[in-house]
């Protein structure tokens, strides 16, 4: 993760809850997640929690012993605060996890894995993951970022994002050479749907870390386009 991301997930843990979660209990994507993962009832590790918001809805609906580390001490500051239901949470990063080997069922990496030592953290959790335990990935298909709804707002978001994210292929490339093996490669459509006052607020709020990685210039452009051309609804 570069020191401007950092500094982003940082700055934004107290909001990150508001602006990014799901407002369902159980999100579309969380439900997908612990279907393929058969996470019912596992103890499972989540790799860059942020505020905990994925893992309490696992314990809630899904029984699991969750355990939750980022590397924001913020995040895990938030995380605490926010999800009284998971008691166990840890500052650390996922090339580096303070577990014993053999410790999980199952982990979980919801849009992390652009943000780490891709070779090192998928060893690491391969450790740390017992005999014929899984692991979940999500992460944003780089050839379908021109979807995004903030794309035709901000002209460089398409090529960081294509940039940042590895394509299926590329994720099971690295996973093999990691140790992991029967791959998956799932495509799920995830379809959004927010009020223009909803959708300024994430905005004006940089809620996703893509506006780290852009000038103030084309952050501050982009906002008022959007103000001005994004529909109600």
């Amino acid at each position: 993760m570069t020191s401007r991301t950092s500094k982003h997930f940082d700055q934004l843990a107290d909001r990150y809850s508001r602006l990014r979660a799901s407002p369902d209990p159980l999100d579309p994507v969380t439900r997908a997640v612990a279907e393929l993962g058969d996470l019912r009832g596992r103890r499972v590790l989540d790799v860059g929690c942020g505020p905990g918001t994925i893992l309490g809805q696992l314990v809630r609906a899904y029984g699991v012993d969750g355990v939750g580390i980022d590397a924001s001490p913020h995040m895990i500051e938030a995380a605490r605060r926010e999800t009284p239901e998971t008691q166990e949470f840890h500052v650390a990063r996922a090339e580096q996890l303070p577990f014993e080997d053999a410790s999980f069922d199952a982990a979980l990496a919801r849009w992390v894995v652009h943000h780490v030592d891709r070779p090192r953290a998928f060893a690491e959790i391969l450790r740390v993951l017992r005999p014929g335990g899984r692991f979940v990935i999500t992460t944003t298909d780089p050839h379908a970022v021109d979807t995004h709804w903030m794309a035709p707002f901000f002209p460089s978001l398409v090529a960081i994002e294509r940039a940042r994210f590895p394509s299926g292929d590329a994720l099971s490339r690295e996973l093999e050479a990691a140790g992991f093996h029967s791959l998956r490669v799932a495509p799920f459509v995830l379809a959004r749907r927010f009020t223009h006052a909803e959708a300024m607020e994430k905005l004006r709020g940089r809620a996703y870390s893509t506006f780290a990685l852009m000038t103030d210039d084309e952050f501050e452009r982009g906002v008022a386009s959007a103000d001005a051309g994004l529909p109600g609804e």
